[in-house]
């Protein structure tokens, strides 16, 4: 990580030295040496940054460059503000040199002697770890080093392990494929995990299985590691192949004698341990070992998924981890052997040991080896409770194997790994937080036509690609979600080994004992944490207090004016940002207070400022247009915040606005969004404020092409008048978005139409996946939602006139034309002429694929009294507050319904037989709020699938069902609410004891109710 520190270092430096800025200090030279110094020791950092695996005094040496080198980043940020400081007063370079030199003014002189003073102790510093570098014996990055692969990596055909556990599965899939598919090319099998998974054995179990052996005329093997050079490769497979040394030919001779081994075989080729991300390289050894017959094959295996997009012709074969069975399978071998005695205390802590290893064989087979000749019980438990770091490692250990996949990381990505290890182990970690943080640290920046936030996703894209991270999945909020993902337990290990002291995780008050003066980042889990002992630190990057009711004891000034990331939960108010000038990242998210001091618009590298469910702010800083570098500005929940501060559109790098009120000021008016390149999500509220559609068009929202998520809201307040407003439909015709929105929300619209670009939302906004309406009182029309092709949620709430979500009528004709394709949730609230779904939903269903609504799973009606349900077969949760008899016997119609809600119905007196026939797979039944309800229902026992019964403040229910017993796979009736013994039988049926495994729970206010 020291390089990519001396890499940033060196930029900055040497801008500064172009700008002449140290001739204003009188340390120009001083900058001029450092920056050569600097340029040496970073030549060899390379070789360094491995060698500290084996050599203590290589590791501290890199700690004390890196040490030196976050001071001098501190200096060299501060000269670089003070420089756009002047230069934004209008001041040229000569102007600003003259006037610095002959000012005589305090601020200027103290500002100069204290940066003049520090650079020259740096310089100090660094000379001396310069001299100190000479006793190492580094070697400079431009040396070529050996390509030959080291003893311990080197692999062969010939399997080495006595027992393999949990792999047969795999195996068999291979070898299936290997043996049953006859490709007409040249057919490649990628085997991709994390290293220390078993890839290269279950490569030996393949390549040897006799049915392999049989099928295939040749058979080769070849370890590849990272040297990937045709020449290299070409020699390698014919020395395989035949068993003899090429010689010292020529690549033509060489090409021409592989084709020769190969041509008119079928082979089996093995490729163990391919690092090879270069597309090139390979597409030339492939089209040399095209020559096969058919049927021939390559099997890869790599830690990169990136390699195997880059050689598969089919999908990749993902190798999981190991099941703890198979795990203690393993461990148990080495650590107790064929004829040790299996003591049941080192037993059960072998087994916590297991858990440890995360299902990854290596891990399991090198903590066995570890223990294998300790008999004492402390040693063991030692083991358990050790990281796995600080275990003795020997080349067969899992760490050195893990460090591979470390030191194949470029630089940058290199430093923007090891900063996971500021997360705790298994923690659900999410992508766009990450890439902020990597910005405030200096990771990542803009690169070219690419902004930071594009860099990171390409450096979290590598990093995954890499098998460094895993269970990748989409957190979604309204249909655009956030990608999260964890580490592997082994892959945090490797993260924590990097940093060491560098980065602290405080889980108790003890944790700040193993505060070092060289920890740069401190995240902290405590609800009470006192920070004095941070103010030792030289330069604490990054302070993130996550704890959910958070306490600190927080001084009025900053611990550290080096802080580039702070994070509080429930931040008070207190704390006074004037000093953090290198702060790039703030959130106070969650907190409890009404505004934020001025003084943070002294912040001015901040680029994101995170405020997130900050219910009480009122108000943000009046002068925050002055925090030009901001691109991150997150006001999302914050229901106070009613104005927004002046002239907002002058942040130009904005790239996140989450919320924007429109005011009536000039500087709070819409157009202030014209030129903001914003991406993400964007709600805007009091939209009554936008005069005319010519105001509205200012917007520009056609323009903001990376805008996924759009919330347009108008006032609902009492001074807004209730009745049809055309002035809001010129309005929201101006709103037009971009195509590649995927969001809309809606609120409180008073028009009587839907704009144009509305009732053509296939070809305007084909790619919607969440629509929301909400106060629609005056509009007449439909729109064509049912065409969208990737619509999923949709929300209908309080439309007045509304009869049906679509005029679109369903013939069941068989025209391949489905309605709502890809629709899985619908919520219709308050529709009060809301007549059936579709004007004709009487659906007849052809076949499979033209079942209306076909995807739909999650249905929520409330107060749409004259709505009946069609069938809807793919419906398996509904819920129905406020309802008729009717709909009630329309549930029938939803034949796959497994959870079932009624609450508020208030007429309701008896569940309908009618409904409860069609309900076989109905798994939970929940009844709320039936004030009228006298029983369940006559065909109550029919429900032969139910688990899960509530019932709950239904004070006129008298009796269950006599003949309950059928419900044998009942497992939890809750019954509660405001019931008496006047209101309530005091037994319940007695088939209820013939129900086994089933729990009865009867809530407080159920008075007078006994168990049978």
């Amino acid at each position: 990580m020291a390089e990519a520190i001396i890499q940033v270092v060196l930029e900055n430096l040497n801008s500064l030295i172009q700008k002449e800025f140290g001739l204003l200090l009188g340390v120009h030279r001083e900058m001029e040496k450092l920056s050569r110094i600097l340029t040496t020791i970073k030549a060899v950092l390379e070789d360094a940054e491995e060698k500290q695996l084996t050599d203590r005094a290589i590791k501290n040496w890199l700690k004390k460059m890196r040490d030196v080198a976050h001071e001098l980043e501190d200096v060299l940020e501060e000269c670089s503000m003070e420089y756009e400081s002047e230069n934004s007063a209008g001041s040229s370079n000569m102007v600003l040199y003259c006037s610095c030199l002959s000012s005589s003014q305090p601020k200027n002189i103290l500002f100069r002697y204290r940066i003049g003073k520090r650079m020259k102790e740096i310089k100090e510093s660094i000379d001396a770890i310069a001299e100190e570098r000479r006793n190492f014996h580094l070697r400079e990055a431009s040396v070529g080093r050996s390509a030959e692969i080291p003893g311990w990596r080197q692999t062969s055909s010939v399997i080495t392990q006595p027992q393999v556990c949990g792999r047969e599965a795999d195996k068999e899939k291979i070898v299936e494929f290997l043996c049953g598919h006859y490709y007409e090319n040249l057919s490649i099998y990628s085997i991709v995990g994390l290293g220390g998974l078993g890839k290269t054995t279950l490569s030996q179990l393949v390549f040897n299985d006799e049915r392999v052996r049989k099928h295939f005329q040749l058979k080769i093997w070849v370890c590849v590691s990272e040297d990937f050079s045709l020449e290299r490769m070409t020699k390698s497979i014919i020395q395989s192949a035949t068993g003899k040394e090429c010689g010292n030919l020529e690549l033509d001779p060489l090409q021409r004698q592989l084709q020769e081994i190969l041509k008119s075989k079928r082979y089996l080729l093995v490729l163990d341990d391919v690092w090879n991300e270069d597309q090139e390289k390979w597409d030339r050894l492939k089209y040399v070992l095209a020559c096969g017959s058919k049927g021939s094959s390559i099997v890869v295996s790599t830690r990169l998924v990136k390699v195997a997009s880059i050689m598969e012709t089919v999908p990749p074969h993902e190798l999981s981890c190991l099941s703890e069975d198979d795990c203690w399978s393993l461990f148990k071998q080495r650590a107790f052997g064929p004829e040790r005695e299996e003591r049941e205390s080192l037993v059960v802590i072998g087994k916590e040991i297991v858990k440890r290893c995360g299902g990854v064989p290596l891990a399991a087979k090198a903590l066995g080896s570890l223990l294998r000749f300790k008999n004492e019980e402390k040693e063991w438990v030692h083991v358990k409770e050790s990281e796995l770091w600080n275990l003795p490692q020997d080349e067969s250990s899992v760490l050195p194997a893990l460090q591979l996949s470390y030191f194949n990381l470029s630089m940058k990505l290199r430093q923007c790994f090891a900063y996971c290890a500021i997360f705790k182990k298994d923690e659900r970690l999410y992508k766009e937080d990450l890439i902020l943080l990597w910005m405030a640290n200096g990771f990542i920046s803009s690169s070219g036509n690419l902004g930071a936030e594009d860099v990171g996703n390409e450096v979290f894209a590598e990093l995954y690609w890499r098998s460094l991270f895993q269970e990748v999945d989409t957190y979604e909020l309204e249909g655009v979600g956030d990608v999260c993902f964890k580490m592997h337990d082994l892959v945090h290990d490797l993260a924590q080994s990097i940093t060491e002291e560098e980065y602290l995780i405080v889980e108790n008050a003890g944790s700040l004992s193993n505060l070092s003066t060289r920890t740069h980042h401190v995240r902290s889990l405590i609800t009470t944490l006192n920070v004095g002992p941070l103010k030792k630190v030289k330069s604490l990057r990054t302070l993130l207090l996550v704890a959910d009711e958070f306490q600190p004891s927080i001084p009025r000034s900053p611990v550290s004016r080096s802080l580039q990331s702070l994070q509080v939960q429930t931040y008070f108010g207190s704390l006074k940002f004037g000093n953090l000038i290198h702060l790039r990242y703030l959130d106070l998210s969650h907190s409890i207070f009404t505004t934020l001091p001025e003084s943070i618009c002294s912040c001015w590298n901040l680029q994101t400022l995170k405020l997130n469910g900050c219910h009480r702010l009122v108000s943000l800083p009046k002068h925050l247009r002055r925090l030009r570098n901001l691109r991150h500005l997150e006001i999302r929940n914050t229901n106070s915040l009613t104005q927004m501060p002046l002239k907002i559109g002058e942040l130009t790098n904005l790239k996140t606005l989450s919320k924007f009120v429109v005011g009536e000021k000039n500087g709070c008016c819409i157009g202030e969004l014209h030129s903001l390149d914003l991406r993400g999500d964007l709600e805007i509220e009091g939209l009554c404020n936008v005069r005319s559609a010519l105001d509205a068009r200012d917007a520009n929202l056609i323009g903001k092409t990376g805008l996924q998520k759009l919330s347009l809201s108008w006032s609902l307040d009492r001074e807004r008048p209730t009745i049809m407003n055309a002035a809001d439909e010129q309005v929201l015709d101006a709103f037009r978005p971009h195509s590649n929105l995927r969001c809309l929300t809606i609120n409180n619209y008073r028009g009587m139409v839907f704009p144009n670009w509305m009732r053509n939302l296939v070809s305007t906004l084909n790619n919607l996946v969440f629509i929301s309406l909400t106060d629609f009182r005056h509009c007449l029309g439909l729109l064509p939602l049912g065409k969208l092709p990737y619509l999923r949620h949709l929300f209908l709430i309080r439309m007045s006139h509304l009869q049906y979500i679509d005029n679109e009528s369903y013939d069941g004709s068989g025209s391949g034309k489905i309605h709502s394709p890809s629709l899985e949730r619908l919520e219709l609230c308050n529709l009060p002429n809301l007549e059936g779904l579709l004007r004709d939903d009487g659906t007849v269903v052809v076949d499979e694929s033209n079942i209306m609504f076909q995807r739909l799973d999650n249905l929520y009606i409330s107060s749409a009294p004259n709505l009946i349900l069609p069938r809807l077969p793919s419906v398996r949760d509904l819920a129905v507050y406020d309802c008729n008899e009717e709909l009630l016997r329309s549930i029938s119609n939803c034949c796959s319904l497994t959870t079932l809600g009624l609450k508020n119905c208030q007429n309701l007196t008896s569940l309908p037989d009618e409904m409860m026939r069609g309900l076989i797979s109905l798994r939970k039944l929940r009844v709320f709020h039936c004030p009228r309800s006298k029983s369940l229902s006559e065909v109550f026992q029919q429900l032969t699938s139910l688990q899960y019964l509530e019932v709950r403040s239904c004070p006129g229910l008298v009796a269950f069902p006599n003949d309950i017993s059928h419900l044998t796979s009942l497992r939890s009736l809750v019954i509660g609410g405001s019931f008496s013994k006047n209101n309530w039988p005091c037994v319940l049926p007695e088939g209820f004891q013939y129900i086994p495994l089933l729990q009865i729970s009867i809530l407080e206010k159920c008075i007078g109710c006994q168990r049978c």
